[in-house]
Parts: C-alpha cells; sequence; structure tokens
C-alpha cells in the first residue's frame, strides 16, 4: 500500500511540478524573478521532501532557482547554491555529465560576476566582454597564449580582483577546464604563476584525478619564455623582441655606471623584488656580436649555477633589441662602499666578520672556476648584516680551459682596484682578484682604525711616489701599513697582515683565497678572532 501511495503522490508531484517548472520559466523569460524565485523555491523544498535532496529533477530544480537568482544579482546566494549543486550532480551524474557541466559554467559566471560588483573604472559588462575575448566558447583553445595576451588578462582582472590578476596563468588553465570555483582555493594555498610548470603530485589536494591530468595538459597554453627568467639555473636565457613585453614592473634606480643601469623591478610572475643590471648590447658584444654573445650567454649559464651564501643570485638573463638583462637577488640595503662611508668599529661590529666572509667567498668562487675579475666596494652588497659578491659582468668562467690564465684585453677593470698585471695587460689569474679584495681589505682596516676610507688615498699622494694608486706606489703602502698599525685598536693590526701578503707586486707571491681563509681561521684559533662570521667557520666543500 505504501508504495503505491508514493507512486501516486511521485506521479501527481511530477504533473503538478510539469506546470509549475514551465510557468517559472516564463515568469523568468519576462524578468519576473520575485515571482520565478518564490515559485522555484517551493519546488525545491517540495522535491526535497519527496524525491530527496540529491534527486537528479531536484538537483534541476536548484539550477533553474540559481539562474533566477543571478538574474536578480543575488550573487552570494547563487553561489553557495551552486557550489553545492555541482559537487551534488557530479555524484549523482558524473562530472562529464551535460548538467554538470552547466552547471560549471553557470557556477563561473556568478563568481565573475559577483567580483565585478566591486570593481572600480570600466564597468563590469565591458571587462567580462573583453575577458571572454580570450577564451573561445564551446571550444579549447589549442594555440599558446603568449606575455602580451597573459599581461592584458591580467590587468582586466585587476578590475575585478586584485589576487586573480596575480595569477593569470592559473586563472586562464582553471578557466578552461571549467574549474574557476577552484581559483580562490588556489590562492589561499598561496599558488602562484612562478610554480609553473607542476606535475599532477605538485598539485592542491583538492583537485579529483581527473581535473588534474586536465590542468597538467593545459598549462602548456601559458608556458611562456618569461617563466625561464626566475628559474636561475633551470631556466634558459630568452631572447625578447621590441614588441614583446618584459615581465617587470621599474620601481627605481639603484645605481649606474659606464657599463649599464641597475633598477629595482618587481616581477609581473612571483611579485619578488629584484635587481635588474642592463647593458648596452653594443658595449658587451662589439662588431662580433653572434661570436660574442653566445660566448656571453654561456658564461651566464655558468655564474647561474653559483650558490653561496655570500654571492648574489643569478635569477635569469635575456637580451632584447637594445640590451642584456640580468635580473639578481637580493635587492640590497646598500654596497660596501656605501657601508663604510658611515661605519665605524663601534657601532658596525659585523664590519670585522667581512673579512672572512668576502675570503670564503672568493675561495667558493675560485673552487668552482669562476674568476670575479671587477672586485671592489661597490660590487659588495651589504644585506641584512651579510656581505655578497654580486656584478660578474667581467667573469669568466675557464672549467674548460687548460688554466686559470688569460691574457685578453680587459675593457672594465677599475683602475684604483686592479692589479698591477691588469692595467699593464700582462697574463693574469686568479691572484689579480686577491689583489683586488686586498685593496678592498685596505679600506676595510682603514675604517677599522678610525679612519675614513679616503684617508688611504690622501696619504698615498703625500707618500712614497706620491701616486694615488696601490699598485703604483709600493713604498707608500709600506709606510701606511706602519701608520695603520700604529693607530688605535691594536687588536685589529692583525688583518695588516694579510693585506700586506695580498698587496704584493709579484702575483706568485700573493696568497690563494683558500690559503688566505687558513690564516683567517687561524687568527680566531690564536685568540685574535672575530674577524669571520659563524656561517663561515667551516669550509664550504
Amino acid at each position: 500500500m505504501a508504495n503505491r501511495s508514493t507512486t501516486r503522490q511521485r506521479s501527481y508531484f511530477d504533473s503538478q511540478f510539469s506546470n509549475e517548472g514551465r510557468l517559472a520559466i516564463t515568469l523568468h523569460g519576462q524578468q519576473k524573478y520575485d515571482e520565478a524565485e518564490e515559485l522555484l523555491r517551493q519546488s525545491v523544498q517540495q522535491r526535497e521532501k519527496v524525491l530527496g535532496t540529491e534527486h537528479k529533477d531536484t538537483l534541476w530544480s536548484k539550477y533553474r532557482l540559481a539562474i533566477t537568482l543571478h538574474g536578480q544579482q543575488k550573487y552570494d546566494e547563487a553561489e553557495e547554491l551552486l557550489r553545492k549543486s555541482v559537487q551534488q550532480r557530479e555524484k549523482v551524474l558524473g562530472t562529464a555529465h551535460k548538467g554538470t557541466l552547466e552547471s560549471k559554467q553557470l557556477l563561473q559566471k556568478v563568481i565573475l560576476a559577483r567580483a565585478s560588483l566591486a570593481m572600480l573604472g570600466l564597468r563590469a559588462e565591458v571587462v567580462l566582454n573583453r575577458l571572454d575575448d580570450y577564451f573561445a566558447e564551446g571550444t579549447k583553445r589549442k594555440t599558446m597564449y603568449n606575455d602580451s595576451e597573459i599581461q592584458q588578462v591580467s590587468r582586466l582582472l585587476s578590475q575585478v580582483n586584485t589576487k586573480w590578476s596575480k595569477v593569470p596563468r592559473t586563472y586562464i588553465i582553471l578557466r578552461t577546464i571549467s574549474c574557476l570555483d577552484l581559483l580562490d582555493e588556489f590562492i589561499n594555498l598561496d599558488f602562484s604563476d612562478h610554480w609553473f610548470p607542476v606535475t599532477e603530485r605538485g598539485l592542491p589536494h583538492f583537485l579529483h584525478p581527473n581535473q588534474r591530468s586536465q590542468f597538467v595538459a593545459a598549462q602548456s597554453l601559458v608556458m611562456t619564455k618569461s617563466l625561464d627568467l626566475e628559474k636561475g639555473d633551470e631556466g634558459q636565457h630568452r631572447h625578447f623582441s621590441h614588441d614583446e613585453p618584459l615581465p617587470f614592473e621599474v620601481k627605481g634606480i639603484l645605481g649606474t655606471g659606464g657599463f649599464g643601469q641597475v633598477d629595482r623591478v618587481l616581477s609581473l610572475i612571483s611579485f619578488r623584488e629584484y635587481a635588474r643590471k642592463r647593458v648596452p648590447r653594443s658595449t658587451i658584444f662589439g662588431g662580433r656580436r653572434t661570436e660574442v654573445e653566445k660566448r656571453f650567454i654561456a658564461e651566464i649559464k655558468a655564474l647561474k649555477r653559483l650558490k653561496h651564501h655570500h654571492v648574489a643570485e643569478f635569477v635569469g638573463s635575456y637580451t632584447d633589441p637594445q640590451f642584456m638583462g640580468l635580473i639578481m637577488s637580493p635587492v640590497a640595503e646598500m654596497d660596501l662602499s656605501d657601508y663604510l662611508a658611515c661605519a665605524n668599529a663601534a657601532s658596525h661590529k659585523e664590519l670585522r666578520t667581512f673579512f672572512g666572509c668576502l675570503a670564503r667567498a672568493l675561495d667558493f668562487l675560485h673552487g668552482e672556476r669562476i674568476r670575479h675579475k671587477d672586485i671592489k666596494p661597490s660590487n659588495v652588497l651589504v644585506h641584512n648584516g651579510n656581505v655578497l659578491f654580486t656584478d660578474f659582468g667581467l667573469a669568466f668562467d675557464f672549467t674548460d680551459g687548460e688554466g686559470s690564465t688569460t691574457v685578453s684585453r680587459v675593457n672594465g677593470m677599475t683602475p684604483k682596484y686592479c692589479a698591477p698585471e691588469v692595467a699593464n695587460q700582462e697574463p693574469r689569474n686568479t691572484s689579480s682578484d686577491i689583489w683586488s679584495l686586498g685593496v678592498v681589505f685596505l679600506e676595510m682596516a682603514a675604517v677599522l682604525k678610525g679612519r675614513a676610507a679616503e684617508f688611504i688615498y690622501e696619504f698615498l699622494s703625500e707618500h712614497g711616489s706620491r701616486q694615488a694608486y696601490v699598485r703604483t706606489n709600493p713604498d707608500g703602502l709600506l709606510e701606511l701599513l706602519a701608520n695603520l698599525k700604529e693607530t688605535s685598536y691594536p687588536r685589529d693590526s692583525h688583518v695588516l697582515i694579510w693585506i700586506k701578503d695580498m698587496l704584493q707586486i709579484q702575483p706568485s707571491l700573493r696568497p690563494t683565497a683558500a690559503a688566505l681563509m687558513i690564516s683567517i681561521s687561524a687568527a680566531r684559533e690564536s685568540g685574535n678572532g672575530g674577524f669571520c662570521g659563524i656561517c663561515c667557520m667551516l669550509p664550504d666543500r
């Protein structure tokens, strides 16, 4: 009896709802949303009671109600209803069923419409229509997006949702695979476009297996060359034509020089700040552009592999029609030249540790068969109390060579700090770096002794040969070292011994970076410590 009663009740209900459903659709078409909403709410309640919350007919009623709510701009309620409806339709009908897909598509429209209410500037309809231009409705895009298109999508999204605008590639992929409702969950997990490429295992846990495979397959649409500019040694050197945008926003100028300019830039992919050095291509490559450019790119690749806590990181590199660009990290507070101008032994106790840390870093570079070739205070960064070598524009990787000595002409050496053999264009090797670091150490020692760095050059101008450069006034250097030894802070006189050895005119008499580090470590063991940070007390290798 009970079964026959239930059957009659359902039969009556289906007949009754058929009329109500048609009426609700008619009212919606006439934009009488209030009446349609009221009728559909009653139908949803009745069907849940008779058929159950997950019956396909109940879910259809909820879908029609969501359409009506969308038409009234009741986006929050429509989104909540559709999120539940999508889950239920996936469970009952399957993820690929037409009903499930139409619920997902409506959910995406609701999400976009809801976000557009907070827009400033462009009207929502205009922005949404312009976004639609990048997504072919009903078909899957087969051609790759370029950087210009991705940046334009980001600009449009910035009018809708600032967080979305920072992950335009993720937005494109999720919209392509009809999973845009998951974008906020990606963002809440700090997922970034910088993560690309990703594997299925690297995706958030809330994605279904089929969604994971779709995501990985679709990411080829957004894998532009800009992504390589923050991948370090895993990224390639990239070439950009005149009309291809670079993924950086310039925030200010950090410095300028005879060979280029260093800017503070913000990545439009990871939204991290970097230092970008740009040098005119004509300065580097000259007339033999193709040959030298290939060699230079190979050299950059070698520099990207360097990983040391006292060496600035080479994040990426590129060339465009005018410039060669190097992307580096960190953006430091100052360089050693600025630091020495304001430092003193009492208030900047970390200065003593810089001797050992720079020696350790140079030992690392030479161990990696890399010469710096332009060591000077402005090429040493000071960041969070740490020192880092930077600006390897003159360095050359000699990994594949037979030795570490070259005789090529130097185009960018700094006269005050370069070794005698470099200035005379004679054969040079890693000992030339030792000389340059010795001059830097001399300036650091002067500050430790309560003098300014410029005191060195004023003293040399009045003693010995009266020439201001250390390399052209060896007698004046000996007098200077004696003067500094007699100055206050006698415990800091130990560094003068290392400096004297480093500034030997004959390259073969200078210590190697490894030998210098041994001397600094020995001073610590004998009680004359403080010249090395705890970070460098143990060998790197």
